[in-house]
């Protein structure tokens, strides 16, 4: 017993640790890139975006995939490969993007659509989701897919919904909604800016990746009503925070406490653990970074197929990680390291429950 609460503990703490640095690296995050918006954006995509991508990929397949019947699967398989082939008909100029990204968001909405069933509270958040994502694309499908570029980067907030444990869920929500929500919206009422430009001396925008100019970049994360306003660059800064935020949260945290809560999760990819998937992701972020050092549009063209498909599959499993009504491990294959921890966990309570000395 003594080995396992030692176990437990050693994970509550790498939990804990997570969180700590994650918080303690906001303050710095906001003030380089409230300075030097363009830096930090291409940067941080170039090298760690395909890391997050494969990092959120492992975290979603071992999850929750063993938990979707086959049914959900195959539907979900087959309209994403939908979705995935307009992406690529319109980044290669098959087809005008105009038509491409339509026929690409269409999909996605029946994405959501797709697990409209079982509980009431699914399948009412399914359908709301799916009816308002198909109106707003019938309305103005460029500026939907700018919304879910910087809605994409809140997903966490569903998954450490979905995995906290109850007794601890409103704590680590709250901390992430800090993180995630109040320091974006801090940045994007351009505060942080007007006390840096009081602070320190103006210093042209930094862009090693050959980039181009900032204005240039702020399509992605600003919709085209606001693009010409006074605020914009002060938006972009402020999505480019959440998106670090994001990062963090799909390649430390949330493997972190999946690892805690359900130690020997598996999905239907095989994929690699501990140390050599670290080393995988590290050869990722290098191949990445050259090719984005070799052309800064082209690259992130590529990547945003890659992109794509991590971000439309996870459509249908938020609807699922906010519906489910259960702390449990929904990881389909219980373990004995499983009923070890649930054992420490239990004995911790009850020595927590007998009356202390004061």
């Amino acid at each position: 017993m003594p080995a396992q609460l030692d176990i437990a503990t050693v994970r509550e703490h790498r939990i804990r640790a997570a969180f700590v640095a994650v918080t303690l690296a906001a303050p710095v995050i906001i003030i380089v890139t409230v300075a030097q918006p363009l830096l930090v954006y291409s940067l941080t995509l170039a090298t760690f975006g395909l890391a997050h991508v494969l990092s959120e990929l492992r975290y979603v397949d071992r999850r929750f995939s063993r938990s979707l019947e086959r049914r959900e699967l195959v539907a979900i398989a087959v309209l994403l490969l939908g979705a995935l082939a307009a992406r690529i008909s319109g980044v290669s100029g098959l087809v005008g993007i105009g038509t491409a990204l339509p026929v690409e968001l269409g999909f996605v909405v029946a994405m959501a659509l797709s697990v409209a069933r079982g509980s009431l509270a699914q399948r009412g958040l399914a359908a709301t989701i799916g009816t308002a994502l198909g109106a707003a694309t019938f309305a103005a499908p460029f500026d939907t897919a700018v919304s879910l570029s910087i809605l994409h980067n809140l997903t966490p907030l569903a998954f450490l919904w979905e995995l906290a444990p109850r007794r601890s869920r409103t704590i680590i929500i709250l901390v992430a909604s800090i993180v995630f929500v109040a320091l974006p919206l801090l940045v994007a009422t351009g505060l942080p800016r007007l006390v840096l430009q009081t602070w320190l001396p103006a210093t042209s925008a930094l862009d090693p990746l050959a980039a181009g100019p900032l204005a240039s970049q702020l399509y992605v994360y600003v919709p085209s009503p606001l693009l010409h306003r006074a605020e914009a660059i002060d938006l972009f800064s402020a999505s480019v925070v959440a998106q670090c935020a994001h990062y963090a949260a799909v390649i430390i945290v949330l493997p972190t406490m999946l690892a805690a809560r359900d130690p020997e999760a598996q999905g239907i990819v095989p994929w690699p653990k501990g140390v050599i998937f670290a080393a995988l992701l590290a050869a990722a972020s290098a191949f990445a970074a050259y090719r984005f050092s070799l052309g800064f549009v082209s690259a992130r063209a590529l990547y945003a197929i890659a992109a794509s498909v991590h971000a439309w599959i996870e459509v249908p499993l938020i609807v699922i990680a906010l519906s489910r009504g259960t702390d449990q491990p929904s990881s389909s294959s219980p373990t004995l390291a499983e009923a070890a921890l649930a054992s420490a966990e239990t004995a911790s309570a009850r020595r927590a429950a007998s009356p202390q000395p004061q």
